[in-house]
């Protein structure tokens, strides 16, 4: 079993060598020599190989760049993160047995990792300044710098937070993230050395093998560079080789001496190795030749093989027995009347006992089993390696049957114990052997004892128990770390007494079910220490004004339950404040969606806050959000997942029931899922004393799991469902888009709303609500189906999310109905529980066993506490008193009140995923909702929320065009050289394109002057709250329906020369955000392009409605020109009213340009094109050339005819 293996690499001396240097290339001896296995002396199962004195070496030379230093680089990264994690699992352990030892580890683990960060950060400063070093190895050393201090400041904020402190499992959520990024550090990217592979070969024929990363076995002079298992004796187990699993049984077991280095490093290969080897004349002052084909042992060999045939070798130095010491492998099979069946092994690690120490019994602990990949159970057992020698050990206890039973002083001592099991009732149950469940009862057992719970008569009628609560006592160990695990077994009582096993639960944890005592309060009547809890007013406010709200309360009288409500309180001032809301139009109302958006700004802003605190960019700088709008907490994730709340299982824990064997297999656990039974248990040992009263805590003789639980008996509820809207959808048609729209079932009621699909849209907003009523506990589990509209076939299923409404109806954390930031009665805001804010007030201390809240002007007192604030307001010049306000804000801080006072579930959007059944674990999609929940027997609440979608806005964007100024000149005449350019402007908003406006061409501008007079004119629809135009058209010819775009409100205007023989020329461009766009210039001179980047006076046109002045045209970075426009913004019903004409058209037409005379185009008027540019540049020479030209005729007709009429002359006399 034990072959020393060594590993080295040969180092490249100079550059001019080459890689593969022949005569300087050493020997390998890759295996070892062929041996044939034996059966071990005790059993037949496995083999081992006879490897005796000689121990094999084989050996590997290779060439290889060196850069060696990036895996010296991971290896102290991974040092950090090996130390971290193992911090953090024992956090966790203590953290799982309610210790309160979790949080001083914690903040020691963190102190610890703030140290060794530090130290590598110091490195990294002096090592990025290397020579040797590339550019992308300067880069990651400097990006790995950088995120340790970012981890760094993120643990010291959790050590020191700024608001609370935090609890152990919100720092457990914090320290993952850093483990996570710090093992994304660990991982070099560039492989400088491959990995080695340790194969076990029979017959030539490779029959499992074992990868080691390179950097696990690299050796370096310091002890924080080198690798984890270099220079160690390993325990390798080996897998066989394919693309299959591992498999479940073992393959092989190797013990091997790896060490992996450079050439120079070769005298220190063996300076780890056990004592008692004999090098064979290699004197351990020059280990520079090769290694020998084995080493010869000489010292005391000692074997045992009672345990399987696994030998384990004491050759090793004591110290080095003590630090690492062999590990036991443990296989645990199941042998009945069918066969033998593998459930699972594990691998623990003895507690090495030497002889000069004095013994003590080891300690107990469970070994988690593994079934290949999935868990196969745990073992509870003890593992001792004690050396051999004079120290006197415990006897043991005679065989029992051939077995040696456990010794006393090593078994857990046991006291009296009681389970007191709460029987809830059974969910989600399905069909066994094909038939459904309908008489299921429920049986526990623990540790040999047991309950069984009342059979349920008809579970589709009633799935809930009629008996609640029973109870059996048990001997478990004192200690916690022991406890056995519990089982629940549901089983199906059928015809004529048979019984069919429906699914079973097995709890490994029973410390988390230990009872808590719960401490007698004394009634204090007149209280001498009163804490005074100030409230203060919301500091989360926009720049918006709105309403006054003013909100109606009670008549000040003695007696705060007989006051009265003013009927003139009950009035709302008509009167409004003027509002300035800035980039929104002034008739538009305040509504949901815009305390929506304010709440969806206030995230943004804390992520930008967060991101550039651990950027120390804003350490010492206090932003605030002033907002006169309240805001809904927007919960990124779902409801139960959130730390503060949890599953909503104070009152009742959830379990779910699986069937068969979990094996690779047979498939997920998700294909073993049968139902859910709901119930809760109640540990606590048995006092010595039969008295009814244990030390400290009441106990009425009743039983303690029952205090605080609502009756179980039906429950008609009214149900809200508020859809706002989804996101990142999966596509589900062949474009990539879908139709999604929205179903609901809850029991036998089944909403589906077709007709009400949002086309080709993976982000949309359903802004739906949906309500109905049901009973719990028969309907209790709604399920939000998101599907894909298809008109021809059936509709395809997106993704699914399932809440459990029972558990929040009877959560003390009051999931029905979230507590808005402030009180009102009506408006965006208003107040939407059955019952006000008093109301509910006295309703939670009757049920946590709390004094009646005591109502004075200016504050409420509910025991020792005193809650100030604000009681009186002013409601039409009258001041009304109101409670509601101050009771609100005593609910919100409600997790602040002893015996019972726990966080109460604020007004909300909670973000769930959604999942489909065949693709488990993956998110198909995040739909934003959040549910309300009324019972039928309080009053009535308010109407519904109305969040349905906001309508777009007609709004009308006239523009008028009238003059540029200074646009370049393109175009060069060929027969004068003159350069001028046909301007044109062309403008659009984006995404409307298609509804682009051109004015006409001024011809031969020869200054870059041009002048229009033009109107463009764009309708378009508008969203005020995003800042959107809404843009609905088809995709293609083919598509059905319309899809809508949403897209920022920009305006785009284009320069153009105009060329009449081929494309045209543009010359420059200018957006403008009409929500925000610099202030124009009032002359042409003072326009310059600077003016778009540093302008400090912005316009939203959507506040000024009119605007003048001049803008630039920029191209490339430089300034290509100028134009004057004229903005003005009207709504639909304006522009309706007071239509314009576009261009120059009725109504309101525009006059025509003054242009010069030289506009005009010489391909359309050539004669004016020859008066103007040939006739006035060459009049002097046209005319000196005609007159030359009528001379030369002239004397041409005289030389023509002079010779004729002579000789007629001559001839005729």
């Amino acid at each position: 079993d034990v072959s020393p293996t060594s590993k080295k690499k040969h180092e490249d001396v100079s550059v001019t060598t080459p890689l593969l240097d022949t005569a300087a290339t050493m020997p390998c001896k890759s295996t070892t020599t062929p041996e044939r296995p034996l059966f071990g002396d005790a059993q037949r199962h496995y083999m081992h190989l006879p490897i005796g004195a000689q121990k094999p070496c084989v050996y590997v030379y290779s060439s290889w760049e060196d850069r060696a230093y990036r895996l010296h680089h991971a290896n102290m990264l991974d040092t950090i993160a090996q130390m971290f994690e193992e911090g953090i699992a024992k956090v966790a352990e203590l953290d799982k047995m309610l210790s309160p030892e979790a949080r001083t580890l914690m903040h020691l683990v963190l102190q610890e990792f703030r140290k060794d960060a530090s130290e590598f950060i110091a490195f990294a400063e002096k090592k990025v300044k290397a020579s040797n070093l590339t550019l992308l190895d300067k880069k990651r050393l400097t990006m790995c710098k950088q995120e340790l201090e970012s981890m760094t400041e993120v643990a010291g904020g959790i050590l020191e937070p700024k608001r609370r402190s935090l609890t152990v499992k919100e720092m457990m959520l914090e320290v993952q993230k850093i483990k996570k990024k710090l093992r994304f550090l660990v991982e070099e990217p560039q492989h400088t050395l491959p990995d080695v592979f340790v194969c076990l070969v029979s017959n030539n024929k490779r029959l499992a093998y074992a990868r080691i990363p390179a950097r696990h076995l690299l050796f370096s002079q310091s002890p924080e560079q080198r690798g984890r298992d270099c220079g160690k004796i390993n325990t390798l187990f080996l897998q066989p080789p394919g693309k299959r699993g591992p498999g479940w049984t073992v393959q092989a077991k190797l013990d091997v001496y790896l060490w992996l280095g450079i050439s120079r490093d070769s005298s220190h290969m063996l300076d780890n190795l056990p004592s008692g080897f004999e090098l064979q004349g290699i004197s351990s002052e020059h280990r520079t030749g090769p290694p020998p084909d084995y080493l010869l042992y000489t010292g005391k060999t000692a074997q045992h093989s009672r345990i399987r045939s696994f030998y384990l070798s004491t050759c090793s130095r004591l110290y080095e027995i003590v630090q690492d010491p062999p590990l036991v492998v443990i296989e645990v099979y199941d042998d009945d009347a069918v066969g033998i069946e593998y459930l699972g092994s594990t691998v623990a690690v003895p507690v090495v006992k030497l002889s000069e120490e004095r013994y003590s019994p080891p300690q107990l602990q469970y070994s988690p089993l593994f079934c290949g990949s999935l868990s196969g159970g745990d073992i509870l057992g003890a593992f001792e390696l004690i050396q051999s020698g004079e120290h006197t050990l415990p006897d043991l206890d005679e065989p029992d049957g051939g077995v040696i039973p456990v010794p006393s002083y090593i078994r857990p001592v046991l006291c009296k114990y009681r389970i007191e099991v709460l029987f809830w009732g059974l969910r989600e149950l399905k069909k066994v052997q094909l038939l459904s469940v309908d008489r299921p009862q429920v049986f526990i057992k623990c540790a040999g004892g047991g309950v069984n719970s009342s059979v349920i008569q008809s579970y589709k009628k009633n799935p809930n128990f009629t008996i609640l609560v029973d109870a059996f006592d048990v001997e478990l160990p004192e200690d916690e770390h022991l406890l056995p695990p519990l089982t629940i077994t549901v089983v199906d009582w059928r015809a004529f007494g048979r019984s069919t096993l429906v699914g079973s639960h097995m709890i490994n944890n029973l410390a988390l079910f230990k009872h808590i005592p719960t401490f007698i309060q004394q009634p204090q009547p007149e209280p001498r220490n009163i804490s005074v809890v100030p409230l203060p007013d919301e500091e989360i406010a926009i720049e918006i004004e709105q309403e006054e709200i003013i909100t109606p309360a009670p008549k000040t009288e003695p007696d705060f339950q007989d006051k009265k409500v003013s009927k003139k309180s009950k009035r709302r001032s008509s009167k409004r404040k003027k509002r300035t809301t800035a980039d929104e139009s002034a008739d538009n109302v305040i509504d949901w969606w815009s305390k929506y958006y304010a709440s969806i700004e206030k995230i943004q802003l804390v992520n930008v806050l967060y991101h550039n605190f651990f950027l120390r960019q804003s350490k010492k700088k206090t932003i605030h959000f002033h907002c006169s709008l309240k805001i809904v907490k927007c919960v990124i994730t779902m409801l139960e997942l959130e730390a503060e709340f949890g599953p909503f299982d104070d009152w009742v824990k959830t379990f779910e029931l699986y069937r068969g064997k979990a094996n690779e297999e047979e498939g997920s656990a998700d294909e073993r899922f049968v139902g859910k039974f709901k119930g809760r248990f109640c540990l606590y040992k048995l006092p010595e004393s039969e008295e009814g009263e244990e030390d400290g805590y009441l106990d009425s003789g009743q039983f303690k799991i029952i205090q605080g639980i609502p009756p179980n008996t039906a429950v008609d509820v009214l149900i809200r469902v508020y859809i706002v809207a989804a996101f990142n959808l999966h596509p589900a048609d062949p474009d990539g888009k879908a139709d999604p729209y929205i179903v609901l079932k809850l029991g036998k009621t089944e909403i589906k709303d077709r007709d009400n699909y949002i086309p080709k849209q993976l982000n949309p907003v359903f802004g739906r609500s949906f309500e109905f009523q049901a009973t719990f506990p028969k309907e209790s589990l709604l399920t939000i189906l998101i599907y894909d509209y298809d008109t021809v076939g059936g509709d395809d299923l997106i993704g699914e999310t399932q809440i459990d409404l029972e558990n929040r109806f009877y959560s003390r954390h009051r999931a029905t109905c979230g507590l808005p930031t402030e009180y009102a009665i009506e408006g965006y805001n208003a107040w939407r529980d059955c019952i006000k804010p008093t109301d509910l007030l006295i309703k939670l201390c009757k049920e946590n066993r709390l004094d009646n809240p005591h109502f004075s002007p200016g504050r409420i007192t509910i025991g020792n506490k005193v809650f100030t604030g604000k009681t009186v307001f002013a409601d039409e010049d009258q001041l009304v008193e109101s409670y509601e306000h101050l009771a609100l804000k005593v609910l919100q801080r409600w997790s602040e009140m002893p015996n019972g006072g726990c966080k109460l579930v604020p007004e909300h959007i909670e973000t769930r995923a959604l999942y489909l059944k065949d693709k488990p674990g993956i998110d198909q999609g995040h739909l934003q909702m959040w549910v309300d929940i009324f019972p039928m027997d309080m009053p009535h609440p308010g109407p519904p929320v109305d969040i349905s979608p906001r309508k777009p806005k007609g709004y009308e964007l006239r523009i008028i065009i009238w003059n540029t100024e200074d646009v370049i000149l393109e175009d060069t005449n060929f027969i004068t050289g003159q350069q001028s350019s046909d301007i044109y402007i062309k403008g659009w908003l984006k995404g409307l394109e298609d509804d682009s406006q051109e004015t006409d061409v001024h011809y031969n501008s020869l200054t870059g002057e041009g002048n229009f007079n033009w109107r463009f004119v764009f309708p378009f629809n508008y969203l005020p709250a995003e800042k959107v135009v809404v843009i609905q058209k088809r995709e293609s010819i083919l598509s059905l329906d319309k899809t809508e775009q949403k897209i920022p409100a920009v305006l785009v205007m284009q320069v153009w020369d105009f060329e009449r023989l081929s494309s045209d020329d543009f010359l420059g461009s200018v957006e403008l955000d009409l929500h925000g766009f610099p202030r124009g210039a009032k002359s042409a001179k003072a326009c310059r392009m600077e003016m778009l980047t540093e302008s400090t006076e912005n316009v939203s046109i959507f506040q000024q409605k009119r605007s003048k002045g001049w803008w630039p045209f920029i191209k490339a970075g430089e300034l290509t020109g100028k134009v004057e426009a004229e903005f003005h913004l009207v709504t639909a019903e304006e522009a309706e009213k007071n239509p314009v004409g576009r261009a120059r058209k009725e109504p309101e037409p525009l006059e025509k340009p003054n242009r010069p005379d030289t506009s005009f185009s010489w391909f359309m008027n050539p004669f004016k094109c020859f008066f103007h540019l040939i006739w006035g540049n060459y009049k002097k020479y046209i005319i000196a050339g005609l007159v030359l030209l009528i001379v030369t005729l002239f004397l041409v007709l005289i030389f023509y005819t002079l010779p004729g009429a002579i000789s007629s002359k001559i001839v005729n006399g």
